[in-house]
């Protein structure tokens, strides 16, 4: 009986003790489970970085940046081939005078490499406590804080790795980007949403508390909503990580809001009035006396643009046509004169014109001194062959003529194509800065040696005026009609065409025995019909392809309007043109 006992008292010690071993091993799974790791993921891992690399990784609206900074005397210094093309197209290097030079609307600066001084626009020293500029290797250095100073940006640097992360007003565009690749919803439709979180909190590789720790983030940091997967949110932080919040250390979703931190005052000298421009072709100085033939069937006007100058060699020397004599007569006429220049000149370098300090100055100085030789109310610059290989260089002339234009009370334009990515060098966001009127040439739809069509239809009109507009403020975009049309003619295969005139288009028409229909689409009369074993077409432009155009115009709410050119026209647009205007 005892040993029956006996054995009973030890199974029972056993099963309690496999009871608790189980429970033992039970609770260990369930901490195990529900438990959060403590497990760190560094941040070489997270941007795949070697410690070992010394430079200063940058991020510019969510996208890693291929040239990096670097820290010279506990200063941040980036590359000014990552400053000059991203965040800030102020800065300029210019290689004549080997230094940079900054332009805000009324002055420009010269900052010398490793001074630590800059240079006022009339050549005065002025003593800073460090060096805005260095060179490292043979790169341009600029000072971060420097450039942060002058940018419409926030950033945030960060070690392990070192790096600069850069928000600018684009910053959203960026994120809703993201967003898009990961729903069904357009960029359009998507609202960038911040988390505000209940407490500090910890940023995971990926969503689940068995994911290593990226960050530890706490309450008040700023935290962009990128995906919500219900239990977990994906998150970007100010430091560049992309990773995982629990949704309970949540408390709630608020819109993202963009605050300037940076900003300029712009002087702009306009017109008081809504702009009604027509450029007047000249082929001489004797030339200018025509005027007088054209303005007698001209009503509405109040700007005329005369094609005085163009550019002879890469000194920055000019051709003119100019007459005081001419400008006395618009001035009694009541219309203000902006001469033009241009930059026709085929055998002109001018890569090597405009990336010349001493050329630029030139320029500046002939047109700004004519100006007032003539007494010239703007200056209009009509240059249309600017390359992406020095662009920069074209809009540091825009900026130094734009200084003395405002010290001397003139009127800038500049004439622009059709907003598109083969010509986004011109950089209206920029030019807009400097110019008073940034004047879209709203035609070329089809040119000479292209195939045949509209010289300006009146889709195209509607998307250049909207398209610039995207980029210019209304108050300055000035668009440009043609007075003009092509009559294309196809023989043999071949197509070509002749530029006319409002009413040789129409006298051709009438002679050939045709009719022309409206075109509600295009918004013009167009007509095709063979004639001597040829096809002709013409897309026309008369009073009613004008009104329209000019609806789309005044419905913009846009400053005017400019016409090439003075003398194709007929005598009934005035009045269509100035109704709108008016």
């Amino acid at each position: 009986m005892k040993t029956n006992k006996s054995n009973n008292i030890k199974l029972i010690i056993v099963a309690v003790a496999l009871v608790a071993v189980c429970g033992i091993c039970a609770a260990i799974f369930i901490i195990s489970r529900y438990t959060p790791t403590k497990e760190r993921m560094s941040g070489f891992a997270y941007f795949e970085r070697d410690e070992s690399e010394q430079g200063v990784l940058i991020i510019l609206d969510n996208e890693r940046q291929d040239l990096e900074g670097v820290y010279i005397d506990e200063r941040l210094y980036v590359p000014y081939e990552f400053v000059s093309l991203k965040p800030n197209v102020r800065f300029y290097k210019d290689n004549e005078s080997n230094s940079i030079l900054y332009s805000d609307t009324e002055h420009i600066y010269s900052y010398g490499a490793d001074s630590k001084a800059y240079s006022d626009e009339n050549g005065n020293s002025v003593d800073i406590d460090y060096k805005a500029v260095t060179v490292v290797d043979g790169e341009w250095y600029l000072d971060w804080d420097w450039v942060a100073n002058h940018t419409n940006c926030t950033y945030t640097e960060a070690d392990e790795p070192s790096r600069l992360v850069i928000r600018t007003t684009e910053y959203e565009e960026s994120v809703k980007e993201i967003i898009a690749s990961r729903s069904t919803e357009s960029e359009d439709e998507i609202e960038v949403l911040c988390a505000k979180l209940k407490k500090d909190t910890q940023v995971r590789y990926k969503g689940g508390i068995k994911s290593p720790i990226i960050e530890d983030v706490d309450k008040d940091t700023a935290l962009v909503i990128v995906e919500d997967l219900g239990d977990w949110i994906k998150v970007l932080t100010p430091t560049g990580v992309m990773g995982y919040i629990s949704d309970k250390d949540i408390s709630d979703k608020v819109s993202y809001e963009w605050t300037d931190t940076w900003s300029e005052t712009y002087s702009r000298i306009q017109v008081n009035a809504k702009v009604n421009l027509a450029w007047f072709q000249v082929g001489g100085t004797a030339g200018n006396a025509e005027i007088d033939s054209y303005l007698k069937s001209v009503s509405g006007l109040n700007v005329i643009s005369p094609t005085w100058y163009s550019i002879t060699d890469s000194q920055g020397n000019m051709s003119s046509f100019a007459s005081k004599s001419f400008v006395t007569k618009m001035h009694n006429n009541g219309l203000q004169v902006w001469a033009l220049v241009d930059d026709f000149n085929k055998d002109v370098d001018f890569k090597a014109l405009f990336s010349s300090k001493s050329a630029r100055s030139n320029m500046v100085s002939l047109l700004i001194d004519d100006a007032k030789k003539y007494g010239l109310d703007g200056i209009n610059l009509d240059f249309e062959n600017v390359k992406s290989e020095f662009s920069r260089d074209y809009l540091q002339f825009v900026r130094e003529l734009s200084v003395e234009c405002q010290k001397e009370g003139l009127v800038l334009s500049s004439d622009n194509y059709k907003p598109e990515a083969y010509n986004s060098c011109y950089n209206l966001k920029e030019q807009s800065c400097f110019v008073d009127y940034v004047i879209v040439m709203a035609y070329d739809e089809h040119y000479a040696g292209s195939d045949a069509g509209s010289v300006a239809s009146l889709p195209f009109v509607t998307e250049a005026v909207y398209d610039t507009l995207e980029l210019v403020p209304k108050e300055q975009v000035i668009v440009g009609i043609p007075f003009f049309t092509r009559i294309w003619t196809t023989a043999n295969g071949k197509t070509t065409s002749r530029a006319v005139g409002m009413q040789a288009a129409i006298n051709e028409l009438n002679s050939d025995g045709e009719v022309a229909i409206w075109n509600d689409e295009c918004g013009q009369y167009v007509v095709s019909y063979s004639s001597a074993g040829s096809t002709k077409q013409i897309w026309f432009e008369e009073e009613k392809s004008i009104e329209a155009k000019m609806q789309v115009i005044s419905e913009a709410g846009v400053a005017g309007v400019a016409e090439w050119k003075l003398g194709l026209e007929k005598k009934t647009v005035w009045s269509v043109i100035s109704q709108y205007l008016n």
